[in-house]
């Protein structure tokens, strides 16, 4: 059987595996993002790839490949990282193609990290089969992979399916990207964070005077807890949550006509039924042709779904 290496990189950690074709992940490894300079994180995927080479030798293993998926804006043919993530600091104009090039023959592949989640649901999970499927990765933001006829979307260099960065309002709030009303502001953890932040600001409830003191502490599973004791706060942001991903869903079936759309990221997969809940909603809006037979789905390889896709890149490239 033919291996790969895969590698996750995160705004918070790094996973790193021996993945077989049929998706089994061998010596699996889970490290923190170092902070300080991309040095590190270089020299951390170097020490990497050089001991999964020796391990797979070790064992007669047939490498094929190594397979990274990276937060950030990833020009995808020349193997570089262009714009990264607010969470990894320094991680800006980094070739990471060269830098393993000088330890090892094997192809390298690189690509954003929505995009490997889409190619590991696609080839091995929820979308096995289904030729024209749509990725949503719920967590710090949102991330976006699109397989249309089978194929992964890139656009020019790589930089296509931001999907998070749909503005669903103009007058919404304020976006890192620079727009206003993104999904990611109403849906991220980061942006159900912030919303309710502005919440505990105006208000002067007792049960919330810690988080107002510290609000740096506070994170959407604060928010979700809340909602469920019954804070009318609460259930506004997580019912404007809901109503964002229903019309970024929208926006994603009108344009892009898939099959399904799938779910992952740590929010998604700790608060399914937020799907759901989507899913009500898609009844009353949005073009009925194109709406009524798409299937809402939850990422079938969960945590593991980024790292299997990187490694999957060498055979997508093939198929």
């Amino acid at each position: 059987m033919e291996y790969s290496i895969g590698i996750d990189i995160g705004g918070t950690k790094i996973a790193t595996g021996i993945v077989g074709r049929e998706g089994n992940v061998l010596s699996k490894r889970i490290y923190p993002t170092p902070s300080s300079t991309n040095k590190e994180i270089l020299e951390l995927l170097t020490e990497t790839v050089d001991d999964y080479i020796r391990i797979a030798t070790e064992k007669g293993m047939e490498l094929v490949s190594v397979g990274i998926g990276s937060a950030g804006q990833i020009d995808y043919k020349r193997g570089k990282i262009l714009s990264g993530t607010v969470n990894i600091k320094d991680w800006n104009n980094i070739d990471i193609r060269k830098s393993l090039s000088l330890i090892t023959n094997l192809p390298i592949y690189l690509d954003n990290d929505a995009n490997t989640f889409a190619i590991a649901e696609h080839q091995l999970g929820s979308g096995k089969g289904v030729d024209d499927v749509v990725c949503l990765t719920l967590g710090t933001g949102i991330g976006g992979g699109i397989i249309s006829g089978g194929n992964v979307i890139r656009g020019r260099w790589g930089g296509a399916a931001e999907l998070g960065h749909m503005s669903v309002n103009f007058n919404g709030p304020d976006c890192n990207c620079g727009s206003k009303g993104c999904i990611e502001t109403y849906a991220s953890g980061t942006g159900i964070a912030n919303r309710m932040k502005e919440k505990l600001r105006l208000s002067n409830r007792a049960e919330f005077t810690y988080y107002k003191e510290n609000p740096h502490l506070l994170t959407s599973k604060e928010v979700f807890v809340w909602r469920e004791q019954g804070s009318i706060e609460a259930i506004e942001i997580i019912d404007q949550t809901i109503k964002a991903l229903t019309f970024g869903v929208v926006n994603i079936i009108h344009t892009f006509n898939p099959s399904m759309i799938i779910f992952g990221g740590g929010l998604a997969e700790a608060n399914s039924w937020l799907i759901s809940e989507v899913k009500k909603s898609l009844e009353t809006i949005g073009m009925s042709s194109l709406v009524k037979d798409v299937e809402l789905k939850i990422s079938k390889l969960g945590q593991d779904a980024g790292l299997i896709g990187a490694a999957y890149q060498v055979w997508m490239d093939k198929n």
